[in-house]
């Protein structure tokens, strides 16, 4: 092998594949990229056996060949190159990356012990705006959990139908669901489970759209020169749909800002675990939230807010507002209660445009 490349582009496809790479595994090749050079292109995949990205961006090839180096090693040597253009050249068990007046050689292992690479699936092609895509995930994937064993857990759960695309996660003490329109055609999947590493990969990548497809064992996004392939996880999400609720009689809108500089200062002084806050809200237009089950102390800090109902308190994850209040990105949210033991709905006045619905669920804290 022996091609010519440009810095830029090489380190443009090389961050998209880090995420994928497992630099920390009992299969040393893992660690590695596999490179390939023919043509025009040079194309560079990573696997963790899970999930596999393909990319590739112009060069000229002097010499086609195909070969794997160490992910971080070459990334880092890429990255501090003296010059815009190198030169990479195969030399036995080697390869020559020259730059400027900078030589440098780096070891290759056999591409013959690399993974399989998985074909791309090419059933039921499905396209969607991958800005559109993007923010739906950005609005769940908070409330996935981190650290539940419940594998089902670890994702969130992607239901296509025609014309309409929803996504819902929970940890099992929130629930976050988001729906907007999607083109007709026929989806690939009704529904599917995307493993939390899945989710934090697409913000990686940029296009005007990602094409899903499915095959009998993976998942396939295709998205310009770029491709992302999944294993499918079988398995049951929960029936999420059991706790959300539209009709909480009681209403309070509140700066979204407002509310959550609020709650950084009052949690500093609740648990450091639950991190619980009681929000006491007043007929008269006010909203008090008061700090929970700190020994050595305690705040409070009162809010105007526009409010429909009756006093009522409600315990919540101070954390868990949080989360969604620095996701969402409007002036007002709404707080939807019926009273201190059921569930508390926040959901974004004036949401984007592009969004047919967002509601988060709150489970309240035990007092």
């Amino acid at each position: 092998m022996e091609v010519t490349l440009q810095k830029n582009l090489v380190l443009q496809e090389l961050s998209i594949l880090q995420g994928v790479v497992e630099h920390r595994t009992t299969i040393p090749i893992l660690a590695n990229i596999l490179v390939e050079a023919s043509e025009d292109r040079l194309r560079l995949v990573a696997t963790d056996l899970d999930m596999t990205i393909l990319t590739e961006c112009a060069a000229a090839v002097h010499a086609d060949g195909r070969l794997t180096l160490e992910s971080k090693v070459f990334q880092s040597l890429v990255r501090n190159l003296p010059a815009e253009e190198f030169t990479l050249r195969q030399d036995g068990d080697a390869v020559e990356i020259s730059s400027g007046r900078f030589r440098s050689r780096l070891s290759v292992a056999d591409a013959s012990g690399f993974p399989t690479v998985p074909e791309v699936p090419t059933g039921g092609e499905f396209d969607l705006p991958l800005e559109l895509f993007q923010l739906l995930l950005r609005r769940v994937d908070f409330s996935i959990t981190k650290d539940d064993p419940k594998f089902q857990l670890n994702g969130a759960l992607v239901k296509l139908l025609p014309g309409e695309i929803e996504i819902a996660a929970t940890d099992g003490h929130r629930l976050a669901v988001v729906r907007a329109s999607a083109p007709d055609g026929q989806p690939p999947f009704e529904q599917q489970l995307f493993p939390r590493k899945l989710l934090t990969e697409f913000s990686r990548f940029s296009d005007e759209k990602v094409r899903i497809s499915m095959g009998e064992n993976h998942i396939g996004f295709l998205m310009g020169d770029r491709t992302l392939v999944s294993r499918i996880v079988d398995l049951r999400f929960p029936q999420y749909e059991r706790v959300i609720v539209r009709d909480n009689p009681y209403r309070a809108r509140v700066s979204r800002k407002e509310l959550l500089d609020s709650l950084r200062r009052v949690s500093l002084m609740a648990h450091e675990k639950a991190k619980g806050v009681r929000f006491a809200f007043d007929p008269a237009g006010e909203m008090t939230l008061v700090s929970i089950g700190y020994d050595r102390g305690s705040a409070e800090e009162t809010l105007s807010v526009s409010y429909q109902g009756e006093s009522v308190q409600v315990s919540l994850n101070a954390a868990y507002v949080m989360d969604v209040l620095q996701v969402l990105d409007v002036e007002t949210v709404e707080l939807q209660l019926k009273d201190g033991n059921t569930q508390t709905v926040l959901v974004p006045v004036d949401d984007d445009s592009r969004l047919e619905e967002y509601i988060y669920v709150l489970m309240p804290m035990r007092r």
